[in-house]
């Protein structure tokens, strides 16, 4: 079995977001941290699978692109560095993002980045911990 990616990119978006947009993001945030990208994992909420634009930002940053529930998310809320109250109104959680990179970290995961923003995603970094979380 191979060991999971170190990095876990969290991804919030808005409906219809453009590869490119995310694309960018997630590479700013990596350059910014010194992230292999070789070593990581984009994670997004599960209700976004249909977001073509994601997918095609995967293949195009050649990284694995996890769906995860809501209820994961919330169950790790507690860690977020951000909260918007908008977000807190419509999932439970301060931040999809620092909460879906957390979770795809992995369970003893910390947040290397608070989330990053632009006018139509959000990004955020954990690194996991030393249990495997493939």
């Amino acid at each position: 079995m191979t060991e999971a990616p170190t990095y876990a990119f969290g991804l919030g978006a808005r409906r219809g977001v453009a590869a490119q947009d995310i694309v960018e993001l997630v590479r700013r945030v990596a350059q910014t941290h010194n992230v292999d990208l070789r070593d990581a994992r984009l994670c997004a909420l599960e209700s976004k699978a249909e977001e073509a634009g994601l997918h095609e930002a995967a293949r195009e940053l050649r990284v694995e692109l996890i769906f995860l529930p809501l209820a994961a998310l919330r169950a790790r809320k507690a860690p977020a560095a951000t909260h918007s109250p908008r977000v807190q109104a419509l999932f439970g959680v301060g931040s999809v993002a620092e909460a879906a990179a957390l979770v795809g970290a992995g369970a003893s995961s910390r947040l290397v980045a608070p989330r990053v923003t632009t006018p139509v995603a959000a990004c955020a970094l954990a690194k996991r911990g030393g249990e495997d979380i493939s």
